[in-house]
């Protein structure tokens, strides 16, 4: 050890300065001689200084060992707590890890949970609606007149007439319009469009001016028949292509009847007739 060795030194120079020192002690004065010192007195205090400097660096390399050993086993101690502080610092972090997952995911499943509910309760919502619509529909009469001289063969009903039979009514009936009519439909839709009101040879004949005149007094005339034979609780739908004119006959229902609604395209017909069946539905509960 480098230590050892450099007290070793230190030992060998001490003892070389002791003896120079010894042999340059001056003489005691010649009026008061002494017996000189015996040569195996000198060795035998040399042997007991050089004792003492050998056992003075023992103890010094001892204490130096001592004091490395503590220094060890200060950082081993050091090394075990700072393990054991990791140790636990890693156990409640992963601890602290896991409830902050499981806190999450039971928040998501919370959240989620919430929004399903609110989705699914939506949609039942919307679902009991659209079954209380087709329920008011499902008790709801309609009867569909087309004016004709003689009757109807069922090759020849209007699309329109079979489009309305689909739709889920309660009945949907094509009334004999060459016979006395008999109304009992909750809502009753007079066909104007698949009824030719003018003739071809009438329009080839006749000024537009003539034309519109025939127009609204035949259409006058097929609303009072349905307007004769109409209950008090029934909803009037008049399907109608006029094009361009006004008819007045539908502007004066106001005064004869107490709904009504007219319609031009099939699919202004099937919205009109079911709004209508609405109408006629909540009427009856009054």
């Amino acid at each position: 050890m480098d230590w050892q060795n450099l007290f070793n030194l230190t030992g060998v120079w001490f003892l070389k300065v002791w003896m120079l020192f010894i042999a340059q002690t001056p003489g005691l004065p010649a009026s008061t001689p002494k017996p000189s010192p015996s040569p195996t007195a000198d060795v035998e205090l040399l042997k007991t200084q050089i004792q003492f400097l050998q056992d003075a660096n023992t103890r010094l390399n001892n204490s130096f060992g001592s004091f490395v050993g503590a220094i060890n086993l200060s950082f081993v101690v050091f090394g075990v707590i700072l393990g054991v502080t990791g140790a636990i610092s890693v156990y409640l972090f992963n601890q602290s890890l896991k409830e902050a997952r499981q806190l999450i995911r039971e928040e998501v499943e919370r959240r989620l949970q919430i929004s399903v509910g609110e989705a699914i309760g939506q949609q039942v919502d919307n679902l009991k609606r659209i079954l209380d619509r087709e329920q008011v529909l499902g008790g709801i009469n309609v009867n569909y007149i087309l004016p004709q001289d003689k009757p109807l063969l069922s090759d020849d009903y209007p699309e329109e007439y079979q489009l309305l039979a689909e739709r889920g009514f309660k009945s949907t009936q094509i009334l004999d319009a060459s016979k006395r009519l008999k109304i009992s439909g909750d809502v009753v839709v007079l066909d104007l469009v698949n009824y030719q009101l003018i003739l071809d040879e009438e329009k080839n004949r006749l000024s537009e001016v003539e034309i519109a005149r025939l127009t609204e007094e035949r259409v006058a005339e097929q609303i009072q028949k349905i307007l004769n034979a109409l209950p008090n609780k029934a909803v009037l739908v008049v399907y109608i292509r006029p094009g361009k004119q006004r008819i007045n006959a539908i502007d004066e229902l106001s005064r004869k009847v107490k709904y009504y609604a007219s319609a031009n395209t099939p699919v202004n017909l099937m919205g009109t007739v079911v709004d209508s069946a609405y109408v006629a539905d909540a009427w009856n509960k009054c």
